[in-house]
């Protein structure tokens, strides 16, 4: 390379250092307004991380997921009984997109209270998912919650046999009659069963009503104004809380009177079993709890299982033999439910205590014994009006239930 050429060279490099020292140093201005839009845009993060609620992250997929969800809800509510020849509901994808327009107008309408305040496009996608006027379907995630399986109390509702009706009430055809043995040809003379009773002997219909069930909810419009936690889930989880407890308390021990009949109650049908003679008074003992499994029928005792509270579960652990060693071992631990003879014990805190003439502990299959009624999802309408500063958030529920098997289960009487 001659000294020409490098000197060309020398000069390229130099000029492309002070070309590039200057956009460092701003003289050009190229460099320096990319470098304050970004300084801008930061600044922008760093005071939106400081805002209540900015934590917030929506994960697209779950959002999908739930509108999906919501449609699928719709459906089943208009058509609730399903055609095996017809293909499965899936949404299209416009009705995915109003479904979730719609999910975010709910959750504005917990913020403001009045459904004719909020974005015409909100209201336009809620009218879609609407009982009436302004009782609005609640998204799948938030309405389920009503039946969902909590410790204290417990959701006995969600261990029972579930049906959904379109109409008023439900009903079953019944048939507890037992047509007569055959017989061998060598035993008779003319017909194996003379004579031959009627067929329809026996035949009755059993009727499960879908009984209206209403909570309220009164929240002060500067706490939902100013509130600066999720709200609406805290509302639900008020509403879902008050209408578990009844449900499950109705299970339980209700007298059918404008709720479910309970499996308590007399009215049940459920036979009632008591403890041995040879039990002393006031007491039940692990034999008492095995002659009780045994007496339903061998069919239903494959799904079958235990229902006491945690006083009632305690006393069958700590049972002991006359010198004191407890009859069950070591306490189980780390396990996901507790079990007697092979069967689960379910822990139901509606269950009574164990005393002289109550019924403490339960054992059948309760998917075939009972049957809960759903006839309509979990509706909510707003009143921004009727409690002055208040807004009142009216949820309501149609729900029935019934013992629909009696003899799938049994329950235990302390002498």
């Amino acid at each position: 390379m001659g000294m020409e050429n490098l000197g060309d060279l020398i000069a390229e490099i130099r000029k492309a250092r002070d070309d590039l020292g200057g956009m460092l140093d701003g003289r050009d201005g190229r460099f320096t307004k990319r470098f304050e839009a970004i300084e801008a845009d930061l600044n922008k993060l760093f005071l939106n991380s400081r805002r209540p609620g900015s934590d917030i992250r929506i994960d697209d997929g779950d959002e999908h997921k739930d509108a999906t969800a919501l449609c699928i809800l719709k459906h089943d509510l208009a058509v609730p009984k399903v055609d095996p020849s017809q293909p499965d509901y899936i949404p299209s994808p416009d009705e995915v997109q109003t479904a979730s327009t719609a999910r975010r107008g709910i959750k504005q309408l917990f913020r403001t209270g009045n459904y004719d305040r909020l974005d015409p496009g909100y209201r336009k996608s809620m009218t879609s998912f609407t009982f009436g006027s302004n009782a609005f379907i609640m998204p799948p995630q938030l309405s389920d919650r009503v039946l969902s399986c909590l410790v204290d109390p417990t959701d006995v509702a969600g261990l029972m046999g579930q049906a959904t009706t379109s109409g008023a009430s439900l009903k079953f055809l019944i048939d507890n009659v037992r047509m007569q043995d055959a017989a061998w040809a060598c035993d008779v003379s003319c017909f194996a069963n003379n004579p031959q009773p009627d067929l329809s002997e026996g035949l009755g219909e059993l009727e499960i009503k879908a009984e209206t069930l209403r909570f309220i909810v009164c929240a002060n419009n500067d706490l939902l104004a100013d509130s600066s936690f999720n709200i609406e889930n805290w509302i639900l989880n008020k509403a879902s809380d008050a209408f578990r407890r009844t449900i499950s308390n109705a299970v339980i021990s209700g007298d059918g009177i404008g709720k479910p009949l309970g499996i308590l109650h007399p009215s049940a049908g459920i036979q009632v079993c008591d403890t041995s003679a040879a039990t002393p008074v006031d007491q039940f003992t692990w034999q008492d709890l095995v002659m009780l499994a045994m007496e339903i029928p061998a069919q239903w005792q494959a799904g079958a299982s235990y229902f006491m509270n945690q006083r009632t579960l305690g006393l069958l652990l700590t049972m002991s033999d006359a010198i004191g060693r407890p009859l069950f071992g070591q306490l189980p631990g780390g396990m996901p439910g507790f079990q007697f003879a092979g069967w689960p014990i379910h822990i139901v805190t509606q269950m009574p205590n164990a005393a002289p003439g109550t019924t403490p502990v339960a054992f059948g299959n309760w998917q075939q014994a009972y049957t809960v009624l759903n006839r309509r999802a979990t509706t909510m309408v707003t009143d921004p009006y009727s409690a002055g500063f208040c807004t009142l958030f009216k949820f309501d529920a149609r729900i029935g239930g019934s013992p629909t098997c009696p003899n799938a289960a049994k329950l235990l009487r302390i002498a």
